[in-house]
């Protein structure tokens, strides 16, 4: 599952990836790329990759996640793979 987030606002960008992750997760996906670019910025990049974004708010929102594993894919995306699965 791939999902553009690159171009939103933060907050929308935020939703978006929460929401992407939860149903990667629920349809038993082994992973997800979040696209967020990398010409314009960094602050959805950040909140994708940083400790304290992204998987802070995973494991507040949906603790039944397991950990996440992201790996930069070096062209202006994540791919976020579910540890346990």
């Amino acid at each position: 599952m791939r999902v553009d987030l690159h171009g939103l606002p933060l907050l929308d960008a935020k939703l978006k990836s929460q929401i992407a992750v939860a149903q990667a997760w629920q349809s038993s996906q082994s992973s997800i790329e979040l696209i967020h670019g990398h010409n314009l910025g960094t602050v959805i990049k950040d909140y994708v990759q940083g400790e304290n974004g992204l998987q802070r708010d995973i494991k507040r929102i949906y603790p039944e996640i397991s950990k996440l594993k992201l790996s930069d894919n070096g062209l202006g995306s994540t791919v976020i793979k579910f540890k346990g699965k």
